[in-house]
């Protein structure tokens, strides 16, 4: 089996690793944030939004207001979505947050972080920095 780009990267000060706050994980390694500012401003969206801080909602108006733009993943009829580690392995350039299956993680420069191997999930769309 060939190694995956996996960086590991636990921005929470507590270091929980099972506490579901990959959405506050992928926000800090995409805009270099510390993790009590990402979720004290997702929280803050959230309540102006009406919406929990970790919903699509907020996380992709959070990254909006921080300069990322959404892209799709296009695929031809036949062939596979992009995995994680495939996705990074073919964009060493630039910062993207990937949302898969229940799950988000940041790819930038060729590696993804995160605290657990996500490599093999399909990538369904990704948010590209672009200011």
């Amino acid at each position: 089996m060939t190694k995956t780009n996996i960086k590991y990267f636990n921005p929470n000060p507590k270091k929980n690793e099972k506490i579901g706050d990959c959405v506050v994980r992928a926000m800090c390694k995409a805009t270099g944030k510390d993790w009590d500012t990402v979720y004290k401003e997702l929280c803050e969206l959230g309540f102006e939004l009406k919406a929990m801080p970790n919903d699509n909602i907020t996380w992709q108006e959070y990254l909006k207001r921080n300069g990322f733009e959404r892209k799709k993943i296009s695929i031809k009829k036949g062939q596979k979505r992009p995995t994680v580690d495939q996705f990074a392995r073919e964009n060493r350039k630039g910062i993207y947050v990937l949302r898969v299956a229940h799950h988000l993680v940041t790819s930038h420069e060729g590696y993804y972080y995160d605290t657990w191997d996500c490599g093999r999930k399909a990538v369904y769309s990704y948010w590209e920095k672009t200011a």
